[in-house]
């Protein structure tokens, strides 16, 4: 049995996108400007919908024989319920502070 080593490349261009300074640009005005919250939710079900697909399309070489790892399809799995598991929060904490703002009086 030969063992393939697991390569070091990772791809952290979700996580990257998320985080508060990496695409923060300065505008006329002096104010910085980053992602809004459209564009990071946006970013975050496009990476489920990424994930879903790529897990779906594992399911089917697994069961068509066509598969000689299993974990690359088990990883890519819990990837994919990660990801969904990260936007149900996300939409969770949008919700949370929406009805907080709405029980605000002015």
């Amino acid at each position: 049995m030969f063992i393939i080593p697991m390569s070091s490349n990772i791809n952290t261009n979700g996580i990257n996108s998320l985080s508060p300074s990496s695409d923060k640009s300065t505008n006329a005005s002096g104010e910085s400007s980053g992602l809004g919250f459209k564009e990071i939710f946006q970013d975050v079900v496009k990476n489920v919908e990424e994930t879903e697909a790529a897990t779906k399309m594992d399911a089917y070489n697994l069961s068509i024989g066509n598969v000689d790892d299993l974990h690359t399809t088990i990883i890519n799995a819990a990837k994919a319920d990660v990801a969904l598991q990260t936007m149900v929060q996300l939409r969770n904490k949008f919700l949370e502070a929406h009805s907080e703002i709405m029980r605000i009086n002015l």
